[in-house]
């Protein structure tokens, strides 16, 4: 049986001596494990730091991570998302197209784009990110119900209860938003 080690990235299994992730692309090649490592952890650290909602903590280690390894698509997702947590949407939004232009088809990249462009106004732009995260994913229910509120604040109606329908089809149990569909159908 072949020896095997995780991919820093994606945490899937690829065998050792490989220059590549199969799965994601991430390299790691070039001398840079030890560089990788370092990153990996910084990330791991970082996410801690997230889950105790202690963000403006998590982003110099995020930030360092991906000085480290600047192709880090997690970390650069991480950090977007922690920026974004922060206020820092402009610096949000480009480490998450960052992210994105690294891995084009990371849904959840997108749709955290839509969540800053959301938080900052702009539902067009928003709007646009939550569709190609569905694209992507026909199947992704929070890409849906996001969309539904953009569009809501846009006064589409009627987008909106399409997309709460897509999503109830999914979550059928999300009485939340039953209420906004029923609330969208009566005209509130």
């Amino acid at each position: 049986m072949a020896e095997t080690t995780r991919c820093f990235n994606c945490t899937k299994e690829i065998p050792l001596g490989v220059e590549s992730c199969p799965v994601c692309g991430f390299s790691l090649s070039g001398g840079k494990v030890e560089a990788i490592k370092e990153a990996a952890d910084l990330n791991s650290r970082a996410q801690l730091l997230d889950s105790r909602g202690r963000f403006e903590e998590s982003v110099p280690l995020y930030q360092r991570a991906v000085e480290l390894y600047p192709e880090f698509v997690v970390a650069l997702y991480n950090l977007g998302i922690a920026l974004g947590k922060t206020g820092r949407w402009e610096e949000a939004k480009q480490s998450l197209t960052r992210a994105i232009k690294l891995k084009p088809d990371f849904a959840a990249a997108y749709t955290a784009r839509g969540d800053i462009d959301a938080g900052a106004g702009d539902y067009q732009s928003a709007i646009e990110d939550y569709t190609m995260a569905i694209e992507l994913y026909p199947d992704y229910s929070v890409a849906y119900y996001k969309r539904a509120l953009a569009f809501m604040e846009m006064g589409k109606t009627e987008e909106a209860q399409q997309d709460l329908e897509d999503y109830l089809f999914y979550k059928p149990h999300d009485a939340r938003a039953r209420k906004r569909l029923q609330l969208l159908k009566e005209g509130g």
